[in-house]
């Protein structure tokens, strides 16, 4: 049913997603209008000339504009799309446009919404942000729980109208338009809040100090918080550890309404519009005292069920610098909190080295020339592979900056796993592509010390709690810099990246002598065969 109305629409270049879900709207008007008039309904239905003027006299121009063609034209939609389900039409509407890529958001998070409404005491005024962006959601919540107000708000006026003519007869809904990344002139509060800002945006307005649309849009919303109301919103990995605004942001947004929960959401949660890590934040307004929870969500059959959880004293919480709570949830081992807690020295990688990432190659780039590339699969087993390097023909001052030296660790900051290797140099230039990540120690860390560290269960755990992404890896030279290692002095540092050395030496010659006996003791086995 919608393929035959969009293919009508688009033979008439009715084409952008304003133009299909406008169309929509005009055609659901006028079926609401038909259906107050049963008795000259069907000869109205059946006759393209009264149709239209029915049309032009009830729906007007003033909400949708002229409509775009003749009365054979709006004869032929009305009678493809009079029973389409407007909000289920919206939302593949959305989802198969390609030149706005508009996130939509799973039901399951409605839902789980819906649940902490309900937990509410003090009211059921709620307030969904972004509507256009929950349809889904809305579509399968057809029916909303006794006593709840919704308010639903959206920017893009097409949507505001087609929510409109959708909740016509539910007074419990109310529609309006405005941004959630522009001061909001409501005077009301509500008791639940429900924001899925765009990830990843800076916003260029001069009167601001925080850029990213994530934490400006909260910052708008949050005060519309009723006392005791709490704001469900679902932030990007590097808005949980990044430093400088970001941290200073997540600070004063704690200050003031306090986080009463955290939770990991499921992989793939918003795919395909994006892949990274995401976590489900509540923000409340009160200071309760009460533990944090925090957890992870599973998606079960559809719904988000909570797993892992544990609470957190909000003390503890405030002395924070980052939410990196998958650091909190594996505390069980005990391993990683013993290092935290320490009374060792530590230093932040950024403060040890200098970190940056190799230079983006394509693969019509490779070819025989003086430069070598250092990528992933130049790394096995914790060391450099120098034979297998791939070259490119550039002008060495060109890719200086990129240049791989001796003594530098080197790290995977792309695909399915993390390797470390310290680089051994080369007779040749080498630089790092876009898949590394290279840490230039000072005088004050030991390459081979830092690799140990790393690579260790605690170091893994930490280099994993500032990723990005989900599946596939991916990290930041900033956020990585933000990883503190142990300070011993220089002396133990190099015995014990020795004695590692020594030991993997030892190591690897087992193995060799180990796998030449063994295939001795084949070769001589096969031979008395015959």
């Amino acid at each position: 049913m919608f393929q035959g109305f969009w293919d009508l629409c688009w033979s008439h270049d009715l084409k952008t997603r304003d133009h299909l879900l406008r169309e929509a709207v005009r055609v659901a008007k006028m079926k609401q209008y038909m259906d107050q008039i049963p008795v000259k309904r069907d000869d109205i239905a059946k006759d393209p000339e009264l149709l239209f003027g029915r049309m032009k006299e009830h729906i007007g121009t003033l909400e949708l504009g002229h409509f775009p063609g003749d009365r054979e034209l709006f004869y032929k939609l009305y009678h493809l799309g009079k029973d389409i389900d407007l909000l289920e039409y919206g939302l593949q509407t959305i989802r198969q446009d390609r030149v706005i890529a508009s996130l939509q958001v799973h039901s399951g998070l409605f839902r789980t919404f819906i649940e902490y409404g309900l937990r509410q005491k003090n009211g059921r005024n709620w307030l969904v942000t972004e509507a256009e962006k929950f349809f889904e959601g809305l579509s399968k919540e057809q029916v909303l729980p006794e006593g709840v107000k919704l308010t639903l708000l959206t920017d893009n006026y097409i949507v505001a109208v087609l929510l409109k003519t959708y909740y016509v007869d539910q007074p419990a809904v109310r529609v309006i338009q405005g941004s959630i990344y522009h001061p909001l002139p409501l005077n009301e509060s509500f008791d639940a809040v429900l924001s899925v800002p765009n990830f990843g945006l800076k916003l260029e307005e001069q009167d601001i100090q925080m850029r990213e649309a994530e934490g400006v849009a909260i910052q708008y919303v949050a005060p519309l918080l009723a006392p005791g109301g709490k704001l469900m919103s679902v932030l990007p990995a590097r808005m949980m550890f990044q430093s400088g605004a970001i941290g200073e942001w997540r600070r004063e947004m704690n200050n003031r309404f306090p986080v009463s929960a955290i939770h990991v959401l499921p992989e793939g949660l918003f795919r395909p519009y994006t892949s990274v890590k995401t976590y489900l934040i509540l923000f409340c307004n009160e200071q309760s005292g009460a533990d944090i929870q925090l957890g992870r969500y599973k998606l079960i059959s559809s719904t988000l069920q909570e797993v892992d959880v544990i609470g957190y004293k909000q003390a503890a919480f405030q002395q924070l610098e980052d939410w990196r709570i998958e650091l909190l949830l594996d505390q069980d081992s005990q391993t990683l909190a013993a290092f935290q807690q320490a009374a060792i020295p530590k230093i932040k990688l950024k403060a040890a080295a200098d970190l940056f990432r190799g230079k983006s190659i394509l693969k019509q780039d490779l070819q025989p020339g003086s430069v070598s590339v250092l990528n992933i699969s130049n790394l096995e087993n914790g060391e450099v592979i120098l034979n297998q390097l791939e070259t490119i023909q550039e002008e060495e001052r060109k890719v200086r900056r990129y240049e791989v030296l001796s003594g530098d660790l080197v790290m995977t900051c792309r695909g399915t796993q993390t390797k470390l290797a310290v680089f051994p140099g080369h007779s040749q230039m080498v630089i790092a592509s876009a898949n590394m990540i290279v840490i230039r120690f000072r005088e004050q860390v030991d390459s081979m010390y830092a690799k140990i560290f790393l690579e260790s269960s605690v170091g893994l755990a930490l280099i994993q709690s500032f990723q990005r992404g989900t599946t596939v890896m991916n990290l930041n030279p900033a956020d990585v810099g933000e990883i503190e290692i142990p300070l011993w002095p220089m002396e133990r540092q190099l015995a014990m990246s020795q004695q590692y050395r020594e030991e993997k030496k030892l190591y690897m010659d087992t193995i060799q002598a180990a796998t030449k006996r063994w295939e001795q003791q084949k070769e001589q086995m096969y031979t008395e065969l015959f």
